[in-house]
């Protein structure tokens, strides 16, 4: 008994290009979701206690970049570049940190021949779980204190944590490090004493050494 149906046609060739067609498109929608879903992800700043030395650096000099590049007086000159000056437990980080066109780190002979007054003492700097503590003193504007920093959106943000302000602060450090010293003429220390201690606008020295290390308010 024959069937008054037609027969049937199966075509491969069509049926496998169809299929080709259908998975590159379902192929191509997924890849499309999955690179949306990639732009998509929120991207996991690093803390800033995995930045290395010379990061932190960069970051702290530029946060003071005002006061570390500021003439030590009205009108004196301003120095070229930041001074940074290591001492206590930031001592080891020294041969990890390379001077740049805007900074230079001294050790504290070299700033003494230098006879540098506006400079950044950084004197312990250390991991608070994904965060850094910075302990500094800045004698040259008689501000000392420890800085947060943290790691927001890949940018390192300073908090202040502890802040002062003190004079006397600041006329013992140049004591510490300048007292019993020869002064020369011009330099940034003649031009600090000169206005600070005897309340004048001059880069000649006003006494042949500056004040002895154990009278500091003489400063």
């Amino acid at each position: 008994m024959q069937s008054d149906r037609p027969p049937r046609h199966i075509v491969f060739g069509e049926t496998r290009r169809t299929f080709s067609k259908r998975s590159r498109s379902i192929l191509t929608a997924f890849l499309a979701l999955a690179m949306s879903g990639f732009h998509a992800a929120p991207v996991h700043a690093r803390d800033a206690s995995s930045r290395n030395a010379q990061e932190l650096f960069e970051a702290l000099v530029q946060r003071f970049s005002r006061v570390l590049l500021a003439s030590p007086t009205r009108s004196s000159p301003a120095p070229e570049t930041a001074v940074v000056l290591l001492e206590g437990k930031a001592l080891p980080l020294g041969p990890r940190l390379l001077s740049t066109a805007t900074w230079r780190v001294l050790t504290q002979e070299q700033l003494v021949a230098e006879q540098r007054a506006v400079f950044i003492i950084v004197t312990q700097l250390g991991a608070q779980g994904p965060d850094i503590l910075i302990d500094y003193e800045i004698p040259a504007n008689a501000s000392s204190g420890t800085l947060r920093v943290k790691d927001q959106d890949g940018k390192l943000v300073f908090e202040t944590k502890d802040s002062y302000r003190s004079s006397s602060g600041s006329r013992f450090t140049y004591a510490r490090l300048y007292g019993g010293i020869a002064c020369r003429d011009d330099t940034e220390m003649a031009f600090r004493y000169n206005f600070y201690a005897l309340d004048r606008e001059s880069g000649r020295c006003a006494r042949p050494t500056f004040p002895d290390s154990s009278s500091p308010l003489e400063w």
